[in-house]
């Protein structure tokens, strides 16, 4: 048994949305079932959060991708995330393993049907004492994948903590998988190469073996969190571009500008014309939210953006809205994480068992919103 003393976050990444709505509902409400099942057996112990919840869930049409975000103790967490992606796998019925070359510019960069799972360290406070145990994380995660695999259904790749060779997230894309040259990420206009780095060597397209695609599953040194700029229609590819690069961390260092710690991809976002039309999207990746690359480092670097787009512009142009849609997350947040489990376990109740109306609101409160995001 995995320590209690811990506690970890995890996301799960789905290629499916509106298509699979009536299954990706059934199988959200069968996790939060599991979630309290665990809850009630494992009760409170000392200052510890609640032993496992589903924080939130979301999904995105234009994209064909959904997400789960559970969090809680790490044998807990590897329970819930195991069955759901096993139920996943089982229960949706596409075969993803020759779509990687599938056209369709709109659609998430992906490996396979379950294409991402992160498992993530939280910082628990126990005894006014906050610890940090990635290789909890790291276990959770080797767990989780060795149970996905045993489906023979997917090929599972590892990175980070969770890989011998500790292998960063894009490298083990790169390398090992067809995620540069798939769905949105192509460049139909210049076959064969990366839309966000044609610098570097195409990856193969061929089919994975595995009926279901690949998933990667890893652990990061920190908690990463996902942040979305979506651009208008006044904004075109190569300008899009400008952006992405204006906020990879790795050009700090060679070009001057950037934000530490930020991995970030264009990527097109095809919407009817009632919904606005197709734009881009710059996608952002903050593996040092706490540290130095957060949100509010993000927003500054666009601000400065903005100001270039606009002093550059041949007509006269007020306020970012030319430019910019939507700046929101996807996902959560580490405090959001804590927060639902020490609510979950300190609000009005003297044990987690009879604390049934938190759990209740908050379960039916992170269903209807993913019901929501279905619908769109």
């Amino acid at each position: 048994m995995m320590s209690a003393t811990s506690i970890v976050a995890c996301n799960i990444y789905v290629t499916a949305s509106a298509s699979h709505k009536s299954t990706l509902l059934r199988l959200l409400k069968r996790a939060q079932d599991r979630c309290g099942q665990l809850r009630t057996q494992r009760g409170c112990v000392g200052k510890l959060p609640a032993p496992v919840a589903i924080i939130h869930a979301y999904a995105d049409i234009p994209y064909d991708r959904s997400s789960f975000h559970l969090a809680g103790w790490p044998d807990c967490v590897t329970d819930v995330a195991s069955e759901l992606i096993r139920s996943v796998i089982d229960d949706i019925d596409v075969d993803v393993g020759n779509r990687s070359g599938e056209d369709n510019d709109s659609r998430h960069p992906f490996v396979g049907l379950v294409d991402h799972v992160s498992i993530m360290p939280l910082a628990c406070v126990i005894h006014q004492n906050s610890t940090i145990d990635r290789e909890a994380a790291a276990n959770a995660a080797r767990e989780i994948g060795r149970q996905i695999y045993e489906t023979k259904l997917v090929n599972v790749h590892y990175y980070g903590m969770a890989c011998t060779q500790n292998k960063p997230l894009a490298k083990v894309r790169r390398e090992s998988t067809a995620f540069f040259n798939s769905g949105g990420a192509i460049d139909k206009a210049h076959t064969g190469q990366h839309r966000n780095d044609p610098g570097t060597k195409p990856q193969s397209t061929s089919p994975s073996m595995a009926k279901k695609g690949d998933t990667i599953v890893g652990t990061p040194i920190n908690f990463v969190e996902n942040f979305n700029i979506r651009l208008t229609s006044n904004v075109t590819f190569d300008q899009a571009k400008t952006l992405t690069q204006f906020l990879r961390g790795r050009n700090i260092a060679e070009k001057g500008y950037g934000v530490a710690g930020v991995e970030a991809l264009t990527l097109a976002y095809a919407r009817d014309e009632s919904q606005g039309g197709n734009v881009y999207e710059v996608a952002c990746n903050l593996t040092k939210p706490k540290e130095e690359g957060g949100v509010n480092e993000i927003r500054a670097q666009l601000d400065k953006w903005i100001d270039i787009q606009r002093q550059q512009s041949s007509i006269e142009i007020h306020g970012e809205k030319y430019f910019m849609e939507e700046a929101y997350r996807v996902g959560t947040t580490e405090e959001q994480c804590r927060n639902v489990l020490f609510k979950g376990k300190d609000h009005g109740a003297s044990s987690i068992s009879n604390n049934e109306s938190f759990w209740k609101d908050h379960d039916k409160e992170v269903f209807c919103k993913f019901e929501e995001h279905l619908s769109r």
